[in-house]
């Protein structure tokens, strides 16, 4: 009697199993997905305008062809814009995105590469720095999180630099600085406090 049912167990999970991948591989079946690029050629073409050293005057213009409607984002986590123009652009390599109306999108890589040279005010107060702070702002120790090794920190935290060294007179822990120290970074600043100043 356990043979017989045993015999019969068997053919109700062949034919379950029968049953089961038919229509398994039935429900499987999916739409084809269209592509929205099939039958375009877009191309990107892009112009650039170079930054100066430590400044963010750099642009980016994309130019598309191939199709219509084209928005435009930098980079992947940029949104995308009817403007094909970035603006305020530091050196550096960015990613220019270009898609159609159809949601055709493609890609391409742009580096800015920042021109300029350091002007004399600068090279002065690079200088000073150099001499009166890097021991303690440097890229080993970073006190404050500064690094003034790197010029375009100098450039950024100039604010910060002409309030501390100058105004408070609490920078560098060593001493105060001289009278023609300070005006070296105040002549600076009021040249603009740039790179190429």
């Amino acid at each position: 009697m356990s043979n017989k049912f045993l015999t019969t167990s068997k053919n109700y999970f062949v034919l379950f199993l029968c049953v089961c991948i038919y229509s398994c591989s039935k429900k499987d079946s999916k739409p084809p997905v269209t592509d929205p690029c099939s039958g375009k050629t877009i191309t990107i073409t892009h112009t650039e305008v170079a930054p100066t050293n430590c400044s963010n005057g750099g642009s980016i213009t994309v130019t598309a062809s191939g199709s219509t409607g084209f928005t435009y984002k930098l980079d992947a986590g940029g949104t995308y814009q009817a403007s094909s123009v970035f603006n305020s652009l530091n050196a550096g390599t960015y990613t220019v995105f270009a898609k159609d109306g159809g949601g055709c999108e493609k890609s391409t890589s742009v580096t800015l590469t920042a021109v300029g040279t350091a002007g004399p005010l600068f090279t002065a107060v690079k200088g000073l720095i150099s001499a009166k702070c890097q021991s303690c702002h440097n890229n080993t120790v970073q006190n404050g999180g500064m690094n003034w090794e790197v010029e375009c920190n100098i450039v950024a935290h100039k604010s910060n630099i002409k309030n501390r060294a100058v105004d408070l007179g609490t920078m560098p822990p060593t001493g105060p600085l001289s009278q023609a120290e300070k005006d070296i970074i105040t002549d600076w600043i009021d040249a603009g406090g740039n790179y190429t100043d």
